[in-house]
Order: C-alpha cells, then structure tokens, then sequence
C-alpha cells in the first residue's frame, strides 16, 4: 500500500511539473523566445513520462513471480524508451527551430527528423536488446560490412543525395531562383534528391548532379527579388576617354528608359559604372544596370548592352574588337 500511495504521488508530482512547465513554455512563446518555449515544453512532457516510469518502476516489486534480474532489466528497458522519446522530441524541436530560420523545403525538414528519430530510436533499441542479454556484436559487424559494401557501390548517388538534401534544408537557393554557376546559367526548375534541373535560355533543361552544385560557387538571383542587377562589361581603347564613357553610356541608358523600350530595365537604383585593371588588350568598362525582375534578365542585357553600344559608337569612344 505505501508503494501505491508513493507511486501516485510520483505521478501526481509529475503531472503538476508538467503543467507549470507548460504554463512557463506558453508564456516564453508569446514573448518569442522561441528556444527556450522549445526546451522548457519538452522538459515538461519529460517531467510527466519520468514520473509515470518512476511510478511504475515503485510498483515493479509488489509483481509476483518477476525475479530481481527481470526487474532491473525492466527498469533499464523502461528508462531507456522515455529518454529516447525525450531527446528525440528535444533535438525535433531544436531541427524544427534551425529549419523554420531557413528557407528550406517542408519535405526535406520532414526527412531531416524523420533520420534523427530513426537514429534515436535504433540507439535505444540496441540498448534494450543489449539489457536482454541478446548479443549485439555479431548483428553489429554484418550491418556495419553491408553499410560499407553499399556505400562504396552507391557512393555517387550518397554523394548526390546528401547534396540535394542540404541544398533542399538550407534553401540556398529554390526552385524559381535564377542561379549561375560554372559556365551554366539558369531558371531552377526542379530540385530532387539526385539532381537539379535547370532551365536556359535556349529553353533545354541542364540537368546537374547535387553534388557538383554543393562544391561550386553559385549566384542566386531570388526569384521574388526585385530588382535583380546584371553585369555588362564593354572593353574600351586604353586612350578612350573614361568620364566622357561613362557619361555616355548612362545618358544612352536613360534614353532607352525614357522611350519605353527599355524591356524591363528601371531607373532605381542608378546605374553603376566601374572600370577593371588596364591590360595590353584595353580599359574594361564593367557596368552594373538594374532589372525589374529575373524572367527579363536576359531581354534586359540584350537591350541595354545594344544601348551601351550606341551610345559609346556615337560619341566616337573607341572600342577594342578582340580578333582571334
């Protein structure tokens, strides 16, 4: 009978911690502390799992029949499954954190905590076999040669698929996204676990392993972002007047504008002109115009490149024309 009363009071204690927990966890959220309402609301529920197994465990000796052995099997068996459902819960809750701060995709988060829920419950399930006296060992070394057997024959595709899934969970960049990288430019299209497909101008779909983009320098050009600039760069004669270049190409592109012809180029932010290191070959003029959005990125170029053009040809500015 006092073990009865003991292990009531036990739940009983648990349950009025994971209340005040709680209450404590609903405030922190409403003040947007976000961490600290994730880890004070799965310190709550661990206060209520801890106490209903405390109460069990107390009740244990009054079985008939269960030998001390099955009894501290049981209590190892037992405390074992609570912690895993904690940590699991805990380390969701923090995931759950981290990926909400990202742009990453909900399949991909939702694959992310299903791996650590798998990896937190094998761990106890070789915990609690081991407390049963069921050798491990053997089971151990045959899974671990066939994890290297397979990874070893799938060590592109792992490569790949690990690729994807981190491009996916940190959101670098998004299907819409234009992106450049290597010698390759486009509009992502798809993003799967293998590969991306990217869409270019010719309207032919590249099709890129994921793990060729995760080890390259990519630019992003965000697909909601607005406006997008682009980069021309016009090479000029080493005895070309610079100031009198500049100001040409900006009246040549404020009258692109002005006339309505200016296929999604805008006047904000202005127009930024720059210029590279002299060569033998001549001056580069590097010029930064801003577009309206990245579906006329290239209609933007074309139209403000042949607006550069002129206007530098007209104002007698001279060009190199590379030869080779």
């Amino acid at each position: 009978m006092p073990r009865l009363v003991s292990a009531l009071l036990t739940v009983v204690a648990g349950a009025a911690g994971w209340q005040l927990f709680g209450f404590i966890g609903r405030q922190l959220e409403r003040r947007s502390y976000r961490l600290a309402a994730a880890i004070v609301r799965v310190l709550a529920r661990a206060l209520l799992l801890y106490g209903v197994a405390a109460a069990v465990l107390l009740l244990l000796p009054q079985i008939e029949g269960l030998s001390p052995a099955w009894q501290e099997k049981i209590t190892i068996a037992l405390l074992t499954i609570v912690t895993a459902v904690v940590v699991a819960r805990l380390v969701r809750q923090l995931l759950s954190i981290g990926i909400k701060s990202e742009r990453a995709e909900p399949l991909a988060a939702s694959l992310m905590q299903g791996m650590v829920y798998a990896t937190v419950y094998l761990i106890a399930a070789v915990v609690i076999l081991a407390a049963f006296g069921v050798n491990i060992s053997a089971m151990v070394a045959a899974i671990g040669a066939s994890g290297l057997v397979i990874g070893l024959a799938l060590q592109d595709t792992l490569a790949n698929f690990f690729a994807g899934l981190y491009i996916l969970l940190t959101g670098k960049f998004a299907v819409g996204d234009y992106v450049q990288f290597d010698t390759f430019e486009g509009t992502v299209e798809d993003i799967t676990w293998r590969t991306t497909l990217i869409r270019r101008a010719t309207n032919a779909v590249l099709v890129v392993p994921n793990h060729r983009l995760s080890t390259s320098v990519v630019t992003v050009f965000r697909a909601a972002q607005s406006p997008v600039m682009i980069r021309l760069e016009i090479l000029l004669e080493p005895e070309a007047d610079l100031v009198r270049a500049e100001e040409c190409v900006r009246a040549g592109l404020e009258a692109v504008i002005a006339r309505g012809d200016s296929r999604g180029l805008c006047a904000e932010p202005p127009v930024t002109v720059r210029y590279g290191d002299t060569s033998r070959e001549g001056v580069p003029m590097i010029v930064w115009v801003p577009v309206e959005s990245v579906q006329q990125m290239f209609d933007a170029r074309a139209a403000a490149m042949r607006a550069c053009i002129a206007a530098l040809t007209a104002a007698g500015i001279p060009l190199v024309v590379l030869r080779r």
